[in-house]
């Protein structure tokens, strides 16, 4: 069994599937958190509360007993950049060494002395000159040079979901991090869009990840620190109510294109107050907000040259995306074609009920996982037994 465990700014989502090749769900839980912003954990108790709640409910529901975990991460203190490196190939063979070697060149640029890699994704190959090779292995030449998009997070935003595990069950350990943007293009885009040009925009609650994929692998990706809390504030602060209140309203009633919204009268009973105000002007409120959060992401776009190269247009996903208008209001700002995206590709069996846009990024993290695993079988193999027996020496020592 795997258990994924995906950490977002409003709730903590925990899935666990069997570990065959077409994989099943057996257990989903997703549990409300107040103790992540941004992305970012601020309070260790109040997140592990949740990690534990989490767990222990899919525990209840499979009967399995979780001994360790994949966690999917984003956060506004992650960066990446594209970066490059080159080796000799050893034997005029590229050998599954060469492979590693090229790629540890291409991930040892400087980075900001707060960060450590998270993550290299491989985008393609060369030898020789020729390029935009998937897989060089086994191929004849005599330098290898490989294009890798790198992902970086804060030294410190490993271990403080480390303590908040070890505070949820101290029994429980992390096997591996991810970006967990790299699961959402598993979900909800189809390998046509990213050979195209494509760029996702998966707005949660407290961060918006950007990613464009063009010749099929990730070129660019940033996380902005708004999203949809930010709506929610905006709502509360005009109404002068709490914030759980204007989440409530926001999902209810909201709509992020105000042109075809009626003036009705909405009488919206509170706890100790009725509030007054016409679904126009929330839709107005909402758009505005919203406005700002999409000019963020097409302006970054177009600060990296990729406005031009995204025929595919842009693929809405997150939370933020079951809003109505999104779409529209999308067009409005762009000459873009949008699309909401809703996990409908590489799926596990039994996620009928999962999906939603909120859950592109834990489901499409089980495709990710396989294919990662896909990737370091043929890798240790293709290493020899020698190699793989002194590897595993040099691991136990």
């Amino acid at each position: 069994m795997i258990c994924f465990l995906d950490l977002g700014t409003s709730k903590v989502s925990g899935l666990l599937t069997d570990d065959l090749s077409i994989s099943t769900i057996h257990a989903f839980s997703s549990i409300e958190t107040s103790g992540v912003k941004k992305g970012s954990i601020i309070n260790i108790s109040t997140t592990a509360s949740s990690i534990s709640e989490c767990l222990k409910d899919i525990e209840q529901q499979s009967g399995f007993k979780i001994k360790e975990i994949f966690v999917s991460i984003s956060g506004e203190e992650l960066s990446s950049t594209n970066s490059t490196g080159q080796v000799a190939i050893s034997e005029k063979v590229v050998s599954a060494r060469d492979i590693e070697n090229v790629l540890n060149m291409s991930s040892t640029m400087k980075i900001p002395y707060d960060k450590t890699l998270l993550y290299v994704m491989p985008n393609s190959y060369s030898i020789d000159g020729q390029s935009d090779i998937n897989d060089p292995l086994g191929k004849n030449g005599i330098k290898l040079e490989a294009r890798s998009h790198l992902i970086h997070c804060s030294k410190y935003t490993k271990e403080n979901i480390k303590k908040c595990v070890k505070a949820s069950s101290p029994s429980i350990g992390i096997r591996k991090y991810f970006y967990n943007q790299l699961g959402v293009a598993h979900s909800v885009l189809t390998d046509f869009q990213k050979k195209l040009g494509v760029c996702v925009l998966d707005i949660g609650a407290g961060t918006t990840d950007i990613s464009v994929y063009q010749n099929g692998s990730i070129t660019f990706s940033k996380v902005l620190p708004y999203a949809g809390d930010y709506i929610t504030e905006t709502i509360g602060s005009a109404l002068n109510i709490v914030s759980s209140d204007a989440e409530a309203i926001k999902k209810k009633y909201g709509c992020a294109f105000s042109d075809n919204i009626d003036d009705e009268m909405l009488n919206i009973s509170l706890d100790d107050v009725n509030k007054f105000i016409s679904r126009k002007a929330l839709a107005e409120l909402i758009e505005d907000s919203m406005s700002k959060i999409l000019r963020h992401c097409l302006n970054s776009l177009e600060e990296n040259n990729l406005l031009n190269y995204i025929p595919a247009g842009i693929v809405i996903t997150g939370g933020s995306a079951n809003m109505e208008g999104m779409v529209k209001l999308g067009e409005k700002l762009s000459n873009l074609n949008y699309k909401i995206g809703i996990p409908k590709y590489n799926l596990p069996q039994k996620s009928d009920n999962l999906l939603k846009p909120e859950n592109s990024a834990i489901l499409g993290m089980t495709k990710f996982h396989a294919l990662e695993q896909d990737k370091e079988f043929t890798f240790n193999q293709s290493k020899g037994i020698i190699a793989r027996v002194l590897e595993w020496i040099r691991t136990e020592l």
